[in-house]
C-alpha cells in the first residue's frame, strides 16, 4: 500500500497530551509482551504463542476511542493491544502463557491470548474462526432493547470475513440497525494464503451491501485508527447503527510460533512494512510533539520491560491447575430414582401438545420478563410453521419476539450474545433437519462457555427444536438428531411428551444457568394430549418418569415413543406381561438412578426410539446398562429404533413400513419376556 501522510493532530481529537502518552506506552507494553512471549517458547518455557506484533495501532486506540466504563469487546486472538488497553491483567496474560491454574481468562483450559473477563464485558472467545460475531450482534441487540447507550466492537483478521458467521452477523446488524463496530484487522494473510486468495473485491465495500456505513483506514496510524473509531462509536450511539472498518495493518512475526512464515513471505515484504511500524510511528509524533523526551522515552522503555519481567516471574511460579472436570456445567443436577419423587397430578384443560408449548412460552414470557423469543417466521400473524409462537408478538411487543433470517447459526450465536447481557433468550430452529449449520455455535460455543471461562460466564440459553417423523416428512423435515447433541458435555437435551412436562421443563430450561436444547416431537404435537397444569408448574431437568410401574420388562423410551409404548399396554397386559415404562424426558443428564431402580426390579431392558438404532441414543443406554447393572439382567438388552437409513423416506408407504409403531413395541417385547 502507499503510506500517506495524514494531517491530524491529537487536540483535535480530543486527545490529552497524557492521552496520548498513554497510548504509546500501551503499544510499547504490547510488543515487549509479543517479544517476551515468543522468547519464552524459543526457550521451552512456554508450549504456545501467538503473535500481535505490526496490529499495536488498531488495536490500542480503537480500544482508546471506546467507553471503557461501559462498552463491550470481542477481541479475537491477536489483540493484545486491546486486551492492554482494555484494562487486563498483564499477569493474567501471562498467566495464561503458562497455563496456569490462576489464570483468570480460563484456568489453564485454553491456549494463550484467549482474553475474558466479566467485569470489563470481555466475552469468552474461543479459537474457532468467526464465531464471535454473532455473539456480539447478540449483546448488541440485548443493548437496543434494554435501551443501553453502549457499544459494542468485535475484532477479527481479514480471514474470518470469510466465514459465514460474519455474514451473517453482519446482515443482521444491518437489518436492525445495531450498536455494533466490526473490525477487520487486514494483515494481508489468513496464515499463509494471502488475502487476493481469501477476499474478492474489499471487505469495507461489502458494507454498502449491509446497509451499514464502510471504513478504508491506514490501521498502522493510530491518530485515524482513533478518529475513525471514535466517530463510528458515536454514530452506533446515535441509532445510526453499525459500522464496518477495515484496516490494512501486518503482522511482524509468524502467524503462531508453531508457523514458519519463510516459507509464505518476503523478508523484502516485511521490512517494507516495517517502514511503517506504528510503534515507531506514534513516538516519532510525541518527539515532533515535544511530548517524549529522550529521558521520558527511557523511562517508559524501562518500566515497560520491569512490569513485563515481574508479570513473567509471579505467573510462572504459578499454581498449576489440577481439576479438569469443575465447571462443565454451571449448575450440576442432583439425581435420585424418580419413585422417590411421584409425578404430580396434573390438573387442567386438556389440550394437545402444540397448544401447551405455545401458553408455556407465553407463562414464561409472562412470569420472567427479561425473556426474548426469535427465530424464523415465529412474529406476527403466523406465528412459527407449527403456530407454536401465535399470539406472542401481538401479546408481548416485537421487542420480545422477532424474526430472524434463514439463518440458524446466528439464531444460536445471537443466544448465546444476549444470555452474556442477562437477556433469557429462547430461540427457535425451525426444523431439526436445518439445526446442522449452527452446530458450531452449539457445540463448539455454548456447550463450553461455563468451561472454558473456568465458570467466570454461563450460557443461560434455550433453544427449541421440532424433530422426529411419523408426519410425512421425508428425508428433510423428519430427522431425529438427539444424538449429536447428548454426546456433548456441557449442553442439557430435554424432550417433553406432554403438554404437562413441556411447561415444567420450559420452566426449568429458562431458570437454568446452561444451554438447554428442547426437542418437541413434531408427531405429539396433535396427536398427543393431556392436561395443561395452571399456575407455577416445574418439572425438574434430569429427572425421568415412571410412566406405567411393571415388573417384567423395562421400556426405556422418550418422545413420540412414549405415546406408542402406551399404545402398546393394552395388548401386553392381556399376554400378561408387566411392563414398566420410563419416560426419560432428560436425555443430558440422564436419570441414572432411576434406570438402575428398573433394571434391578425387571431383569430385561427393551429400548425404543424413532433415530437410528446403529450409534443411537439407546446404544449409550444400552452400554450404560451393561456396564453397571449386568448382574441384573435375566436376558440381552433390545433395541427397537429405525433400521440403518439416512433418514424418512417421503411415500407414505414407505415410512409406515420403518417407522416404529406400537406393533413393533408389542412384537419386540414379547419375544424379549420369551427370553
Amino acid at each position: 500500500m502507499e503510506w500517506m501522510r495524514r494531517d491530524l493532530h491529537h487536540g483535535d481529537l480530543g486527545l490529552s497530551d497524557d492521552d496520548l502518552r498513554e497510548m504509546y506506552r500501551f503499544m510499547l507494553l504490547a510488543r515487549r509482551v509479543d517479544d517476551r512471549m515468543f522468547a519464552l517458547n524459543r526457550q521451552g518455557r512456554a508450549p504456545f504463542v501467538v503473535g500481535s506484533s505490526g496490529h499495536e495501532a488498531i488495536q490500542v486506540a480503537s480500544a482508546m476511542a471506546l467507553d471503557r466504563d461501559k462498552d463491550w469487546v470481542l477481541p479475537y486472538y491477536r489483540d493484545m493491544g486491546v486486551a492492554l488497553a482494555w484494562g487486563l491483567s498483564l499477569l493474567d496474560i501471562f498467566r495464561a502463557v503458562f497455563a496456569r491454574g490462576n489464570d483468570s481468562f480460563s484456568g489453564g483450559r485454553q491456549l494463550p491470548n484467549h482474553w475474558s473477563s466479566r467485569p470489563k464485558r470481555v466475552f469468552t472467545q474461543s479459537s474457532c474462526i468467526g464465531t464471535q460475531y454473532p455473539h456480539a450482534v447478540g449483546i448488541a441487540k440485548a443493548l437496543q432493547i434494554k435501551g443501553d447507550n453502549a457499544v459494542v466492537a468485535v475484532y477479527g483478521g481479514e480471514g474470518s470475513t470469510s466465514e459465514g458467521d460474519w455474514h451473517e452477523a453482519v446482515n443482521f446488524a444491518g437489518i436492525h440497525r445495531l450498536p455494533v463496530l466490526f473490525i477487520a484487522e487486514n494483515n494481508g494473510y489468513a496464515i499463509s494464503v494471502p488475502s487476493n486468495d481469501e477476499v474478492a473485491g474489499s471487505i469495507h465495500g461489502r458494507a454498502i451491501g449491509y446497509g451499514m456505513k464502510g471504513y478504508l483506514i491506514d490501521g498502522n496510524d493510530p491518530l485515524v485508527v482513533y478518529r475513525t473509531v471514535r466517530e463510528a462509536a458515536e454514530r452506533a450511539r446515535n441509532g445510526e447503527g453499525p459500522s464496518l472498518i477495515e484496516a490494512e495493518t501486518y503482522r511482524y512475526y509468524a502467524h503462531t510460533s508453531d508457523d514458519d512464515d519463510r516459507l509464505y513471505r518476503t523478508r523484502e515484504e516485511v521490512e517494507e512494512w516495517r517502514r511503517h511500524d506504528p510503534v515507531v510511528t506514534l513516538k516519532q509524533y510525541l518527539i515532533e510533539e515535544r511530548l517524549l523526551s529522550e529521558s521520558d522515552e527511557e523511562l517508559i522503555a524501562k518500566e515497560v520491560v520491569a512490569a513485563v519481567a515481574a508479570a513473567v516471574e509471579e505467573a510462572e511460579a504459578g499454581p498449576r491447575p489440577d481439576d479438569p472436570y469443575s465447571h462443565v456445567y454451571a449448575r450440576v443436577i442432583e439425581l435420585a430414582p424418580a419413585a422417590l419423587y411421584p409425578e404430580p397430578a396434573v390438573i387442567g384443560p386438556e389440550v394437545n401438545l402444540i397448544t401447551g408449548i405455545n401458553r408455556a412460552i407465553g407463562d414464561v414470557m409472562a412470569s420472567h420478563p427479561d425473556t426474548v423469543v426469535f427465530g424464523e417466521d415465529v412474529s406476527g400473524a403466523k406465528g412459527g410453521v407449527f403456530k407454536a409462537t401465535q399470539g406472542i408478538s401481538d401479546r408481548f411487543g416485537e421487542a420480545r419476539c422477532f424474526n430472524t433470517p434463514i439463518s440458524e447459526s446466528l439464531i444460536v450465536g445471537l443466544a448465546v450474545g444476549m444470555g452474556a447481557t442477562e437477556v433469557r433468550p429462547l430461540a427457535e430452529i425451525q426444523f431439526a433437519d436445518y439445526i446442522h449449520p449452527a452446530f458450531d455455535q452449539i457445540v463448539s460455543e455454548a456447550s463450553r462457555i461455563s468451561y472454558r471461562s473456568n465458570g467466570t460466564w454461563s450460557c443461560p440459553i434455550v433453544i427449541r427444536v421440532p424433530f422426529g417423523a411419523g408426519i410425512h416428512g421425508a428425508l428433510y423435515h423428519s430427522q431425529s438428531i438427539e444424538t449429536y447433541y447428548a454426546h456433548v458435555p456441557g449442553l442439557k437435551v430435554l424432550v417433553p411428551s406432554n403438554p404437562a412436562d413441556f411447561k415444567g421443563l420450559l420452566a426449568s430450561a429458562v431458570e437454568d444457568p446452561d444451554p438447554v436444547l428442547i426437542l418437541e416431537p413434531k408427531k405429539l404435537y396433535r396427536l398427543g394430549k393431556g392436561p395443561y397444569p395452571e399456575g407455577d408448574y416445574k418439572v425438574p431437568i434430569g429427572r425421568a418418569a415412571i410412566r406405567r410401574n411393571g415388573s417384567d420388562i423395562t421400556i426405556l423410551t422418550y418422545g413420540a415413543m412414549v405415546h406408542f409404548t402406551m399404545e402398546a399396554l393394552g395388548p401386553l397386559t392381556e399376554l400378561e406381561v408387566s411392563v414398566e415404562v420410563i419416560d426419560l424426558r432428560s436425555l443430558r443428564p440422564l436419570d441414572w438412578p432411576t434406570i438402575e431402580a428398573s433394571v434391578r426390579k425387571t431383569g430385561r431392558v427393551l429400548i425404543v426410539h424413532e433415530a437410528n438404532e446403529f450409534l443411537g441414543f439407546g446404544a449409550e443406554l444400552a452400554a450404560q446398562i451393561a456396564d453397571k447393572a449386568f448382574e441384573w439382567l435375566d436376558a440381552p438388552i433390545r433395541r427397537y429404533a429405525l433400521g440403518d437409513l439416512p433418514a424418512m423416506p417421503y411415500a407414505q408407504e414407505l415410512e409406515d413400513m420403518v417407522y416404529p409403531n406400537p406393533e413393533g413395541i408389542i412384537r419386540h417385547a414379547l419375544e424379549l419376556a420369551k427370553y
